[in-house]
């Protein structure tokens, strides 16, 4: 029987290496403290993006939410454009193509927040 007890299921979470984009920089999963008898119905990525580079272009059935932490770039979603900066936030509906170039000097950092699906 797994514990209910919200010291064992809250607190701070540690990001693993998911996977690097094609140019951009590395992609780290955050892993969630919650029981699997009741996880949460997101999960948290953290990645960045090399200056002149790009973040692959991503589409998905999940919804997604990105929040800038540091950086400046341009966002491609569907087929419209826009500057982020730090402290921005950017939601991107199912199956809506997105991603972003580091038009800075310095990588661009994000957390990402996005639904699960069912039998994801």
């Amino acid at each position: 029987m797994q514990s209910t007890n919200p010291a064992i299921t809250s607190g701070v979470v540690t990001f693993d290496h998911w996977y690097d984009f094609t140019e951009g920089g590395p992609v780290y999963r955050a892993l969630l403290p919650f029981p699997s008898a009741a996880p949460a119905p997101f999960e948290v990525a953290r990645w960045s993006v090399a200056p002149n580079t790009s973040n692959d272009l991503d589409v998905h059935r999940s919804r997604e939410v990105w929040i800038i932490v540091s950086g400046t770039g341009t966002l491609t979603f569907a087929d419209q454009t826009g500057v982020l900066r730090a402290g921005d936030v950017a939601a991107f509906d199912s199956r809506v193509p997105h991603q972003i170039r580091n038009d800075g000097p310095d990588p661009l950092v994000a957390i990402s927040v996005y639904w699960l699906q069912a039998g994801d």
